[in-house]
């Protein structure tokens, strides 16, 4: 499956319980079919995908490095982390429309339409995009494409509860 990360939510007020504990200690505090990086209180709002190398720079959530103790993530990320990720996406999407502009490889321009085709053309059953699935969270594309993902980072940056909730960017 690998290591894919996602960003989601926790209340505030739940880190509180966590605070100044040990990760021996935390994970005593955890029910069985869950983690330190994958809390019974954290909702998941949209699973980024594989191979997310992103500039940020997260805040710890516990006070022991969750990557050391579990080779996992779970940090805090702020408003402007996740205004990077989108700026991150959106030089990503940028680049690949400039080398199919610039490209005078018919094959390579080819095969970046067909993936696009096959994006579209329900494959498996899927659209790029989702109507009435009620299990979504929100979500506007199950797509980890950048152009049509990027979508699904802007509604959360816009309708996220940054008072209330801490924004957790999450890996496993």
């Amino acid at each position: 499956m690998g290591y894919r990360s996602r960003l989601g939510r926790i209340n505030k007020s739940e880190r509180e319980k966590y605070r100044g504990k040990t990760s021996d200690q935390v994970y005593k505090m955890i029910d069985e079919d869950y983690s330190p990086y994958r809390l019974k209180e954290h909702e998941q709002l949209y699973e980024m995908g594989k191979d997310c190398d992103f500039k940020i720079k997260p805040d710890q959530f516990y006070d022991f490095d969750v990557y050391e103790e579990y080779e996992s993530e779970f940090h805090i990320l702020s408003k402007a982390g996740l205004r990077q990720i989108i700026d991150e996406y959106h030089e990503i999407i940028l680049k690949s429309y400039k080398d199919d502009v610039e490209c005078n490889d018919f094959g390579k321009i080819k095969i970046n339409i067909k993936s696009k085709f096959d994006e579209w053309n329900k494959q498996f059953n899927l659209l790029p995009y989702y109507l009435d699935n009620e299990h979504t969270d929100g979500y506007i594309t199950p797509s980890w494409m950048y152009e049509y993902a990027i979508f699904n980072l802007v509604y959360i940056y816009k309708s996220f509860d940054w008072e209330n909730d801490y924004l957790i960017y999450s890996a496993w």
